[in-house]
């Protein structure tokens, strides 16, 4: 089973994406792991994201940490350690209002995280780590 851990900030869960931009090559991204992050959307993110816009959607209303009528765009992510490539629902959005904290650039909410067979904090000699696993037992030769 492959898995990928990622340190785990004083108060919050992050992990870092790939995404894919337009014009070849990825940006990564840091973002915040929000459960309680709901419906379609997968990923909250700037809206200096506009490089990564695979093709519009429409807008919406949205409820939670952004609220009100929100932009909304396809846009394709990876995870090498997983070999996890999606394209996925995002919110483009003024992510200022979020609080979020230094050096995290927006929101990965329960759609994105149920992708995978399983994900959660635990305590290690490090510290707190986030981990993301895709539930595959690479030593399974049948």
């Amino acid at each position: 089973m492959a898995s990928v851990f990622y340190p785990s900030l004083i108060d919050a869960e992050v992990i870092d994406l790939q995404f894919v931009k337009l014009e070849g090559g990825f940006r990564s991204l840091r973002l915040l792991v929000d459960s309680g992050f709901t419906g379609r959307s997968s990923v909250v993110l700037q809206n200096a994201a506009a490089d990564l816009i695979r093709a519009a959607l429409p807008a919406t209303n949205t409820t939670g940490a952004p609220q009100g009528l929100r932009d909304r765009a396809w846009v394709t992510c990876r995870i090498t350690g997983l070999n996890f490539h999606a394209t996925v629902i995002a919110i483009i959005t003024d992510t200022n209002s979020l609080a979020l904290p230094p050096g995290v650039e927006g929101l990965v909410g329960l759609t994105f995280l149920r992708q995978f067979a399983s994900w959660k904090s635990q305590r290690s000699a490090n510290g707190w780590q986030f981990f993301l696993s895709d539930g595959f037992d690479r030593t399974d030769r049948s």
